[in-house]
């Protein structure tokens, strides 16, 4: 009797709690697309290199990630990143408010070490007990 009593309680605690929302429901306000001056933009752009990992996000809160093919004083035209293959998307430079190269791309040299010598060590570690292991006293 007395558990169930606790369960009952805790049960309608969690229900009647709103997860910490007793100041009532906060409206998500999104931020303000940055003011970036459109010539900067485009000259930062044309200075990149072709085959670039880019993201963009645009003035309306979108992000895009892909590979940059193109960028001239007008538009940006890229090859987003997608399992299915899409035609390039050319992107206007007036509806783009940040450009930032992306570096969730591939494994880094020291990375791909660490791995090796961790996998190295727990092979040779492993060996080492099944060998204490089968060793009889």
């Amino acid at each position: 009797m007395g558990r169930q009593m606790i369960a009952i309680v805790l049960c309608a605690a969690l229900v009647t709690s709103g997860c910490a929302s007793a100041s009532g429901p906060r409206a998500a306000v999104a931020p303000a697309a940055p003011v970036v001056k459109q010539e900067v933009l485009a000259d930062y752009a044309q200075r990149l290199p072709a085959g670039s990992h880019v993201k963009v996000e645009t003035s309306s809160g979108g992000v895009v990630r892909g590979t940059l093919l193109k960028a001239d004083a007008q538009a940006l035209t890229l090859q987003r990143n997608t399992r299915i293959p899409e035609p390039p998307v050319d992107l206007a430079l007036g509806t783009i408010a940040r450009i930032t190269l992306d570096e969730r791309r591939g494994t880094s040299t020291a990375k791909a070490i660490a791995i090796g010598v961790a996998s190295g060590a727990a092979t040779f570690f492993g060996i080492l007990l099944i060998a204490f292991a089968t060793l009889d006293d």
